[in-house]
C-alpha cells in the first residue's frame, strides 16, 4: 500500500510543511507520466504504524499530511482507516486523485477525513481516454469534480499540460467546466526518463505558460 514517503515537502500542501505518503498503483497509464516506478507497485514498502511513527517524530515541524500516488482511492476501506489513523494526529490531511472513485470520494469528505483535495483533469472529454492511455468513465469523473465543487473543503484542480496532447483551445476547454476559474492550476510536462512512454511530448515554455495565464487567467 504505501510505497514510500516523504519527510517533509514546502511544496505539496499549499503553504504548510508535509509529510508526504505515496501509495502505490495507478488505474490510469498516462504515457507522459513521470512517475512509471509507482503505477504497478501495489505492495507495502513501508508499514503504517512506522510511518505514523515518522510523522509524529517530525509532528513539531509539520503541518500536514499529503496523501498521494498512483491513485490512493484504489485502497478503498484501507486509505479511509489510514486517514483514520492521520487525524488522530490533529494534522490537516490533503488528498490528491484522480477522479475516477466519486463514491469513496464522498465518503471521505461525508466523514470529514481530509482537509484539501487536488483533482487532476486529464484533458477534454473528448481526448481524456487517450491522454490516460485506458478507457475511462467520464461520468465518474464528472461526478468527483461536483462532489468536490459542492465539497466546503480547499481544492483545486490541476492539469499537466504537453505539446503533443494538450492546445491552447483543450486548455480553455477545462477551465471553462470547472465553477471556481481561480482553483483551476497548470503544471507544465517536463520529460522524464522515468515516463511510461520514452519520449517527448513537448514541453510549453515559460513564455507561452505566462501567455495562457494571461489570457485565461490560469495559474501555472
Amino acid at each position: 500500500m504505501i510505497y514510500g514517503i516523504q519527510k517533509l515537502s514546502l511544496v505539496d500542501y499549499p503553504s504548510l510543511p508535509s509529510f508526504v505518503i505515496f501509495l502505490g498503483g495507478c488505474n490510469f497509464r498516462c504515457p507522459f507520466c513521470h512517475n512509471s516506478s509507482i503505477v504497478n507497485k501495489t505492495e507495502t514498502t513501508y508499514e503504517i504504524n512506522d510511518v505514523l511513527l515518522e510523522i509524529q517524530k517530525r509532528s513539531a515541524f509539520l503541518n500536514a499530511v499529503v496523501i498521494t500516488g498512483g491513485e490512493p482511492t484504489l485502497y478503498g476501506e484501507k486509505l479511509i482507516e489510514l486517514l483514520k489513523q492521520i487525524k488522530k494526529l490533529h494534522l490537516q490531511i490533503k488528498l490528491d486523485t484522480n477522479g475516477t472513485n466519486p463514491k469513496l470520494l464522498k465518503k471521505i469528505l461525508d466523514l470529514n477525513l481530509v482537509d484539501y483535495i487536488a483533482m487532476d483533469i486529464k484533458n477534454t472529454w473528448e481526448k481524456y481516454e487517450e491522454t490516460v492511455g485506458c478507457p475511462v468513465d467520464l461520468d465518474k469523473i464528472k461526478q468527483s469534480i461536483e462532489i468536490i465543487e459542492t465539497s466546503k473543503k480547499d481544492y483545486e484542480f490541476r492539469m499537466t499540460i504537453n505539446k503533443t496532447m494538450h492546445t491552447k483551445e483543450d486548455i480553455l476547454s477545462v477551465q471553462n467546466y470547472v465553477k471556481e476559474k481561480k482553483r483551476f492550476f497548470l503544471q507544465p510536462y517536463k520529460q522524464q526518463p522515468t515516463q511510461i512512454i520514452k519520449q517527448d511530448f513537448g514541453e510549453w515554455t515559460k513564455e507561452e505558460l505566462q501567455e495562457l495565464e494571461e489570457a485565461f487567467s490560469i495559474k501555472a
